[in-house]
């Protein structure tokens, strides 16, 4: 199956991974604690322009939101919270879960309390009711939360389609967002890019 069959509206969902404030914001708690969010701002830059032509062509665009929620953490991440004394990150008490310089419509937001998307099962939900076949999988970061989404996507039987330049992490560990990308390639699905994706559907 070649790329533009693969990446049919029809039977495609772009899955927006993350893309808040303790992750991406300099003010946030990774840019307060000397990451490198360099790769960020162009790669939302470059986010921004895609997900219009994304709509536009009739691709189901979806986002998945991280919120450590004391009540709803696992027995281990309830340990772990107890040990440090606080949620470090994406604390609604903080404000660190909310988005960074989007703004998507809450019908098309799912809440997970852990790296992996599918954790919530109504993702999957939304994905079958809509016939989904193939997952266009970007943001943050890299390495935890998309290539959790990418594992378990294509475990899940999804075809797995992933835009080089619109993934990103703590740019001091470059070396193993590429080394994602190539277990994209060798195993998992296909890398592209937003502009050969972007003609695709324009």
């Amino acid at each position: 199956m070649d790329l533009r069959e693969k990446v049919n509206p029809k039977h495609t969902a772009l899955l927006v991974i993350d893309i808040q404030k303790d992750f991406a914001d300099p003010a946030g708690f990774r840019g307060i604690h000397g990451g490198d969010l360099s790769q960020v701002d162009p790669m939302v830059d470059r986010l921004e322009q895609f997900i219009p032509v994304a709509r536009q062509a009739g691709v189901l665009v979806l986002y998945t939101q991280q919120v450590y929620n004391r009540d709803k953490l696992s027995v281990l991440q309830k340990e772990q919270f107890d040990l440090d004394g606080r949620i470090i990150i994406c604390d609604p008490k903080t404000g660190g879960h909310e988005f960074y310089r989007i703004n998507p419509p809450e019908k098309d937001v799912f809440e997970k309390q852990n790296f992996n998307a599918f954790s919530n099962p109504k993702l999957q939900e939304k994905l079958s009711e809509n016939g989904i076949k193939t997952l266009v999988i970007t943001l943050m970061d890299t390495y935890y939360c998309v290539e959790a989404a990418i594992r378990n996507g294509y475990d899940l039987g999804y075809k797995i389609v992933v835009p080089e330049d619109l993934v990103a992490g703590n740019g001091k560990h470059i070396e193993i967002h590429n080394r994602t990308l190539e277990l994209v390639q060798r195993t998992f699905g296909i890398v592209s890019n937003s502009v050969e994706l972007s003609g695709i559907w324009g």
